[in-house]
């Protein structure tokens, strides 16, 4: 089974993650497990039988195996009948994030009358059948979790299927110049993704019984690392190809600075945007310029839509500007909000996205915006020297 940690966002096929223990945990470890989102939900440990000792394994484990397998049953067959649209709405649409806590506030109504929007979930549930989670309260948080994880695994899988190649190494290099250095977060995913589709390259073995046994990894921990290694060495090529190019074909009259984005108007600046986002591969759809309610482009990417209001400032954005990425967000129906700006947020702007879940890109990220698009732009004049 694939795991993401919780703590990194990293992904693994061990039951403790390499990346935040730095230390070789048992698989039955509950700390191992605590902190671990699988892809498939049996193999969460609350599944799996649990070590009493050598009389009272022989006496009881058979028996509490098949009341665990009977509960798993249960709740996998709800699961699959509520995922659509419960579960992954839910997650689309809410403001909170999953708590990944074992506690969980009381039952139905109360005095004060102020719920979570995740107590109020759970009570829908409920009502729907899923009375295993009066049971067992922190079920409700593991299948969120482990439906965001399949969520970003499917739009993976569909980015992914577009750079397999007739060999590995052209594969990996394929991904990591569009993926950049996510696959250091994302690389037991590109191996799960080849699992998974029957993708077959010399050198690699997983490990089949890795679907059906908790604790057996798909891919030993070192050939995994030594995976990792030749994906560090293809990434230091690129960006030593990259800088070669750049130095080769920069031309100053046609390449953006952030000192000309400071130059633009407001209007300028959200043209510019529009540039950019279809540069890096988005669908991009500019919105009126009055009676916009907060928006000012829309993008999407992987079947997810994205409003964006950008700010061409001088001073630090405040909150107004969040407030009107949530309220078009809302008003339009999209999955996600964006606020862009060439200057930098106010701390109460940054404390009010991280609630509303508005992602911010401030001067440093428009930075990184501007690489990727003057990059482009240089294998575009390649192209063109190339008669492409």
């Amino acid at each position: 089974m694939i795991y993401q940690c919780n703590g990194c966002n990293r992904t693994t096929f061990e039951t403790a993650c390499p990346w935040c223990t730095n230390s070789e945990l048992s698989p039955s470890s509950e700390l191992s497990t605590r902190h671990l989102t699988p892809l498939d939900p049996s193999f969460y440990p609350d599944f799996q039988y649990r070590s009493k000792g050598l009389i009272k394994d022989f006496l009881g484990k058979k028996k509490e195996q098949a009341q665990l397998n009977d509960l798993l049953n249960n709740v996998l067959r709800k699961y699959a009948e509520l995922k659509q649209p419960y579960f992954t709405n839910f997650i689309h649409t809410t403001r909170e994030g999953t708590s990944g806590r074992d506690d969980a506030e009381a039952l139905g109504p109360r005095m004060d009358g102020v719920y979570t929007e995740r107590e109020l979930f759970r009570e829908v549930l409920i009502r729907k059948g899923f009375d295993e989670l009066e049971q067992l309260p922190s079920l409700l948080d593991k299948l969120l979790l482990t439906t965001s994880f399949n969520s970003v695994y499917l739009g993976f899988s569909r980015e992914l299927s577009r750079h397999i190649k007739a060999n590995l190494s052209d594969t990996l290099r394929s991904w990591i110049e569009e993926a950049g250095t996510t696959f250091r977060a994302d690389l037991a995913l590109f191996y799960y993704y080849l699992w998974e589709n029957q993708v077959d390259y010399s050198g690699i073995q997983f490990n089949p019984l890795a679907t059906s046994a908790a604790g057996t990894p798909l891919l030993p921990m070192q050939a995994f690392r030594q995976g990792l290694s030749l994906c560090e060495t293809i990434y230091f090529d690129i960006l030593v190809e990259r800088l070669a190019s750049q130095l080769e074909h920069f031309n100053p009259n046609r390449f953006i600075t952030m000192y000309l984005v400071d130059g633009m108007d407001g209007f300028q600046f959200e043209a510019f945007l529009v540039e950019i986002f279809q540069t890096i591969g988005y669908d991009v759809k500019e919105t009126k310029k009055t009676a916009d309610q907060g928006a000012d482009l829309f993008v999407s990417r992987f079947g997810k839509n994205m409003v964006i209001q950008a700010k061409n400032y001088t001073g630090s954005v405040g909150n107004s500007a969040v407030q009107q990425a949530i309220s078009a967000k809302a008003f339009y129906g999209c999955d996600e909000a964006m606020v862009v700006t060439n200057s930098y947020f106010t701390r109460s702007a940054k404390e009010l996205a991280s609630t509303a879940a508005v992602r911010l890109v401030d001067r440093e990220g428009l930075q990184h915006y501007l690489d990727d698009y003057n990059q482009k732009l240089i294998e575009m004049f390649q192209a063109e020297e190339a008669g492409y």
